[in-house]
């Protein structure tokens, strides 16, 4: 881990170093709120999905906030692990958990926190039976629900309705109802998003009243997110929605959900200006990622990021942007996917009014397993 460099509070957000990752705490706020006044007046409730942030303190402002089952949901267990140390107490590990040495460290887990797990298979129900009942726990079993056939997850209907089954049956689980992790393509059009997400989410709900038909009780019905939050909320029999992208926002998605602003950009220096049209900047690769698109650079009219290597960013300025960006001049870039941005930091500056207020850990970086 780098060692870090922190400025008193009250510093202003420009003399910070760089690259920082900076949120700003107002947007972050207004983001939380906007999705959570939602499921403030709704039967559905929302998990917030921290895998977007990895950040406890950004957790724990976000089930202050309402309207939440009171957990949240994570990608790994180690993440899971991270999070139950700064005392969340109901995790949903949204994922398969196959291996005998991750099943243990769940049952662990269990000992002093509610954990949930998905499953697909019969071979995995019997090996977190086992495993529970080994350690002298009580494991929550989610069937996971594939409802368009492109990932993890068993066929809705009966194929799910049968492993139900066989979870209820199981000693030491829970049945703790179904899942679907399948989104719409995200789409500015409402008609598109809706014609997307309604039909994939009833495959769960019919699911479900197959199951309650056969004597099975569904505590739980786990469908939707960021970007049709409220379709899924508003479906009679979804219990839940798992929601993580809204609090810090990001370019790829903002067109499609306008009501939320990138709150996490990050600041770079300008570090040569190797000719009139071009500047390159110290935030590249390693700073804010790539993997699916280069950051944008929103505040000045005619810059924009062409590549980035492993430490630098170069950006093209056109005609109007050139006398506007000097040597030392700090640049501000919205991640195209903020989770992977996020994920290469272990600090967070928080800032209002343009001052750092607070320093916030990524406490569940690089947590993979």
């Amino acid at each position: 881990m780098e060692r870090p460099i922190f400025k008193p509070v009250g510093t202003p957000v420009e003399q910070l170093d760089t690259p920082a990752l900076v949120v700003d705490l107002a947007t972050l706020e207004r983001n939380i709120d906007t999705l959570h006044a939602f499921f403030r007046q709704c039967d559905a409730r929302v998990r917030p999905y921290v895998e977007a942030h990895l950040c406890p303190a950004i957790a724990h402002k976000q089930l202050a906030a309402g309207g939440t089952v009171g957990g949240i949901g994570v990608g790994t267990v180690s993440q899971a692990e991270v999070f139950a140390k700064y005392g969340f107490t109901d995790i949903f590990v949204v994922n398969e958990i196959v291996t005998p040495q991750k099943i243990a460290r769940l049952c662990a887990l269990a000992h002093h926190t509610k954990i949930t797990v998905a499953v697909d298979q019969p071979q995995n129900i019997e090996d977190l039976s086992a495993a529970a009942g080994m350690h002298g726990v009580r494991l929550h079993v989610a069937v996971d629900v594939c409802t368009r056939g492109n990932g993890c997850g068993v066929e809705p209907g009966q194929p799910a309705v049968d492993l139900a089954k066989v979870v209820s049956r199981a000693p030491h689980l829970a049945f703790a109802g179904l899942m679907t992790r399948d989104g719409p393509t995200p789409t500015e059009d409402p008609g598109q998003l809706s014609g997307e997400s309604r039909p994939w989410i009833q495959r769960v709900l019919d699911t479900r009243a197959m199951l309650e038909q056969a004597g099975i009780m569904v505590p739980m019905v786990s469908a939707g997110g960021t970007y049709n939050y409220e379709i899924a909320g508003a479906m009679a029999g979804v219990t839940e929605v798992r929601a993580g992208t809204y609090a810090l926002m990001d370019y790829r998605h903002v067109a499609s959900r306008p009501q939320f602003k990138p709150a996490a950009r990050v600041m770079a220096t300008v570090t040569s200006r190797p000719e009139p049209g071009t500047a390159i900047v110290d935030a590249g690769q390693k700073a804010i990622g790539s993997d699916t698109g280069l950051p944008v650079a929103e505040d000045i009219a005619g810059a924009s990021v062409v590549s980035l290597s492993a430490e630098h960013g170069r950006l093209r300025l056109a005609e109007e942007a050139q006398t506007r960006v000097a040597l030392g001049d700090k640049l501000w870039l919205t991640p195209w996917d903020i989770g992977t941005c996020v994920n290469l930091y272990d600090y967070i500056h928080a800032v209002r009014h343009g001052k750092l207020e607070v320093v916030w850990d990524v406490a569940a970086r690089g947590t993979y397993r």
